[in-house]
């Protein structure tokens, strides 16, 4: 039984960005994005020094790590949720990844990307990965 303030499934907020199994959808979004790009040495629910990451991909010998955001959980700052989520990011640089899809290489770079730019397509896309 739950406790008293404990969240139910009702209490979970219903949008896009937080619905069960959102963020495999916007992977696989990204991941067919990132095909039409050429790119294929590619990783998902990777494992960077120890911190999962949504993909890794690998473009000219180096990895870049990509964390999609899917906002803060109902009741956390989103303030703070986004410094942490930037964080996060830059603890990535230099760790090895790859080696399941991506080539085995230290992460040279961390993108944060908003789960509603994912969502609206390639024209918001490719402002990051041009």
């Amino acid at each position: 039984m739950l406790g008293a303030g404990a969240s139910t499934d009702e209490d979970i907020d219903a949008s896009p960005t937080h619905g069960p199994g959102i963020r495999e959808e916007l992977a696989d979004q990204l991941q067919e994005y990132l095909g039409t790009l050429g790119i294929s040495d590619l990783e998902r629910a990777a494992v960077v020094g120890g911190h999962t990451v949504d993909l890794v991909f690998t473009v000219n010998g180096g990895n870049t790590a990509v964390l999609i955001d899917t906002g803060p959980a109902p009741g956390q700052d989103p303030a703070r949720h986004l410094r942490l989520t930037h964080a996060r990011g830059d603890l990535l640089i230099g760790l090895p990844s790859g080696g399941r899809g991506a080539k085995p290489a230290p992460v040279t770079r961390a993108v944060r990307i908003p789960a509603w730019r994912v969502a609206a397509g390639p024209a918001l896309l490719d402002r990051l990965f041009a």
